[in-house]
């Protein structure tokens, strides 16, 4: 009987951490959207954002590490590319750069780095 509580314990925390993980899953999607290769190809299209490519490039250069990926992402009516960098010592770093102009892309009200 025992173990029959526990298994059944167990199992409800689980499902406890599945639901929350969901909830934050669907918090975090509404207020970014993210695209896939095609739809990213129309984006920037249809909108005249800059090259993936220069941008992946450029970032690389910047943070002095490998560019790995970019993604196109939609924060409201901000297009960002989310570029993802290793560096030399194995640490892995998401760069958000605003898609319109190439520049990385600040948080509303927060201030750029080295700026007070």
């Amino acid at each position: 009987m025992r173990c029959r509580a526990a298994r059944i314990g167990a199992a409800f925390g689980c499902w406890l951490a599945l639901a929350a993980c969901a909830a934050a899953e669907e918090e975090g999607a509404s207020a970014l959207e993210c695209f896939t290769v095609a739809q990213t190809r129309e984006k920037i299209a249809q909108h005249g954002l800059a090259d993936p490519a220069g941008v992946l490039r450029q970032t690389g250069a910047e943070k002095k590490g490998q560019p790995l990926a970019a993604r196109l992402c939609r924060n409201g009516e901000v297009f960002i590319y989310d570029i993802t960098v290793l560096h030399r010592d194995g640490r892995v770093e998401s760069v958000p750069i605003n898609a319109a102009n190439g520049k990385p892309h600040h948080a509303q009200g927060a201030p750029a780095k080295g700026e007070r």
